[in-house]
């Protein structure tokens, strides 16, 4: 499972996701959405914090 963090004017944004491909594509919503510090750790622990175009 892929988990989404991030932070709204809420609070703490945290989702997960079954693959690479969909929490990417969320982490990218959520950063046009506005969040801040929107990052995606995989089960291995490797930490994506980029979400242009050629990611998702």
């Amino acid at each position: 499972m892929f988990e989404i963090n991030g932070f709204d004017t809420a609070g703490v944004v945290k989702l997960k996701r079954p693959s690479l491909t969909a929490a990417l594509k969320k982490a990218k919503e959520l950063v046009q959405d506005g969040c801040r510090d929107v990052r995606v750790v995989d089960p291995s622990g490797r930490i994506y914090t980029s979400f242009d175009e050629q990611a998702a």
